[in-house]
């Protein structure tokens, strides 16, 4: 009796491991600037693209890329931005490969998904998301049909959500669009 317990409480102690390992591995922080960080909607508020315990990645794959990790939203919870472990680019064409890519000029498309409001279009009728090659900042709206427009980039008040690339890969492993001028 006393070997089976002491093999349960191991048991468990693995389980607690595993989990918190795995939380840091979906909520590993991303590359997204610690001060332009926030995209607002107007039914949800603010949504926060690098926060404490989570963040969002843009990744470079060649000339195109793609978004992964997760946006806090304080009304609304996580949104993540892609299917499984955020592993891109993603098809789009079933509910276990979706995800928001990168087109080689920065244009953003696909899905974002939230278990409280729904899909998010990163490329709607009527609107678009964007990356500036030459600053990482985003903007132009995605779309909610739950929650409606998220605007990425505004001037008074002033906000901005803003990828930084780290200065650690080369220039030539760079796609043309990401080099900076």
């Amino acid at each position: 009796m006393r070997k089976m317990t002491m093999t349960l409480a191991k048991a468990m102690w693995v389980c607690v491991a595993m989990w918190f390992l795995g939380a840091g591995i979906c909520f590993a922080a991303g590359n997204i600037d610690g001060t332009d960080k926030f995209a607002w909607s107007s039914h949800t508020g603010w949504l926060n693209f690098s926060p404490t315990h989570g963040g969002v990645t843009v990744v470079r794959d060649g000339a195109n890329g793609y978004l992964k990790g997760f946006v806090w939203a304080e009304n609304v919870g996580w949104i993540k931005l892609g299917a499984g472990d955020g592993t891109g680019p993603y098809a789009n064409t079933s509910s276990s490969n979706w995800g928001v890519n990168m087109d080689a000029a920065g244009n953003l498309s696909g899905y974002g998904w939230s278990s409280h409001v729904g899909w998010i279009n990163f490329h709607p009728t009527h609107g678009q998301v964007a990356i500036a090659p030459d600053t990482g900042s985003f903007d132009g709206f995605a779309w909610g049909e739950n929650i409606g427009w998220i605007h990425f980039k505004n001037a008074a008040p002033q906000y901005n959500v803003k990828a930084v690339f780290g200065h650690a890969t080369p220039a030539s492993a760079k796609p043309n669009w990401m080099l900076l001028k």
